[in-house]
């Protein structure tokens, strides 16, 4: 019996076994853990461009520059209650070859620029101060990671070393602090140490990635684009001549003619022999206009929290977009502000717990929960909004206390709320400097 087309897509169907995912055959290749980095020449290759990029763009290094305003402003601090740490703190920041007020700038650049940063940490065994050094990130391979972690580092590989005799090839290999043998005494004392930080970083992923890494194919295009638009810009200045005379005449006009005649001359010609036109180029400089401005919108949207009015084009925004675009800004600037000091109080940190476990300063081991961090602020509007924020609630407050809730707990519940709106948090430690503590009720008062 000739069978519909219903009845043999049936036919074929029952011939088909499904496959529970995960097992054999399934269908599915699931990707081992660690390979959604990319491959070391994809990444060598796009952190020679985008330094490249940085050097000749003079739009790629005001993005960067940008951040790294916004992200330093008037400096960052480190501070502790912990006197030993404190102690340490100070003088690993202030040390002659450290001085890193000096070196906060450089080092947010790399940041930005390579979504990286290697900082090797040298020991010095007679005062326990640890020297910070940057290492390229051009220059790092391979990072070890401890097996199915991938946020535990153990080492990293350098390319190219001139401490290594043999650099060109073995290359260097650095430690990791939470590498078994980072405190291992080595031939030439004890080795140092390094510490990878890496923004815009997937989850799978151990490598960062730039912050100019999306928009490089843009301002590449773009300086293009301007260039050319400036070639075209001074060609018009310039005028090709068609002189049109009798054909037995050709030759010697020729050699007259070789060069052009300079602004300004005058030249007397047969009028029924001779004639001359000047042909310049057209370029419609009012048809380029959008391409340019569509360009700096991929640049601007691609680019780390920035905004036209970042490069200077303003008459298209007004007050509105511009506060909106602001405050994406902020947001992005304050995150990634906040991780800078990470980095900072985490290289402080290994630096005082190595030089304690070799008992080369007196104290004990301190976490990050220890370190204090100080910023300053990326928006001065921020001040004043919460000025106004802390004057508003103190009020309403107020009200509340005038009205007859006037106990101790109250104020200390009082006093945390205002600073909260002032944009500072209050400890419980904090609150009993202050108030004494008390844990009854709020008094209130009927009359």
């Amino acid at each position: 019996m000739k069978q519909t087309l219903i009845q043999r897509f049936a036919t074929w169907l029952a011939r088909v076994t499904a496959i529970d995912v995960g097992k054999a055959n399934d269908g599915l290749v699931a990707l081992p853990s660690g390979t959604l980095d990319r491959a070391w020449s994809e990444i060598s290759a796009q952190l020679t461009d985008v330094l490249d990029v940085w050097r000749k763009n003079p739009l790629a290094r005001r993005i960067i520059g940008l951040t790294t305003a916004y992200v330093i402003g008037d400096g960052i601090t480190l501070a502790t209650k912990y006197g030993p740490l404190n102690r340490y703190l100070t003088t690993w920041w202030n040390d002659d070859k450290n001085l890193l007020d000096l070196e906060l700038g450089p080092w947010c650049d790399e940041l930005s620029r390579a979504g990286e940063l290697f900082i090797s940490l040298h020991l010095n065994t007679i005062n326990g101060i640890s020297y910070a050094r940057p290492i390229p990130a051009a220059a790092i391979d391979a990072i070890e990671t401890q097996p199915g972690d991938l946020r535990t580092e153990l080492s990293y590989h350098e390319t190219v070393s001139p401490d290594d005799p043999d650099y060109l090839n073995n290359g260097r290999t650095w430690y990791n602090p939470q590498h078994t043998d980072a405190d291992a005494p080595s031939a030439t004392g004890h080795r140092p140490i390094m510490i990878h930080f890496a923004v815009n970083r997937p989850v799978g992923c151990v490598r960062g990635d730039s912050d100019l890494a999306a928009i490089l194919p843009y301002l590449t295009s773009y300086g293009n684009w301007l260039r050319d638009r400036v070639f075209l810009n001074a060609a018009i200045r310039k005028f090709l001549w068609i002189v049109k005379v009798p054909k037995n005449t050709i030759p010697q006009r020729k050699a007259e003619l070789r060069q052009e005649p300079p602004p300004g001359s005058v030249l007397v010609v047969d009028k029924d022999a001779e004639s001359w036109e000047a042909v310049a180029p057209t370029l419609h400089a009012q048809d380029a206009e959008k391409d340019g401005r569509a360009i700096r919108w991929m640049i601007a949207a691609g680019g780390p929290g920035l905004a036209l009015t970042d490069f200077g084009e303003a008459e298209t925004a007004n007050l509105a977009t511009a506060s909106a675009m602001g405050d994406q800004r902020t947001r992005f600037l304050k995150a990634r502000q906040a991780y800078f000091g990470y980095i900072l109080a985490r290289l402080g940190l290994e630096s005082y717990n190595r030089a304690v476990r070799l008992s080369l300063v007196r104290g004990k081991p301190a976490t990050l929960k220890d370190i204090l961090i100080g910023y300053s602020d990326v928006s001065s509007t921020d001040n004043g909004m919460l000025a106004t924020a802390a004057a508003q609630i103190a009020n309403a407050l107020k009200t509340i206390f005038d009205m007859g809730v006037n106990g101790s707990a109250f104020q200390r519940l009082a006093l945390r709320i205002i600073m909260r709106f002032a944009g500072e948090r209050l400890t419980e430690s904090d609150l009993d400097h202050y108030l004494p503590a008390d844990t009854t009720t709020p008094e209130v008062n009927h009359d």
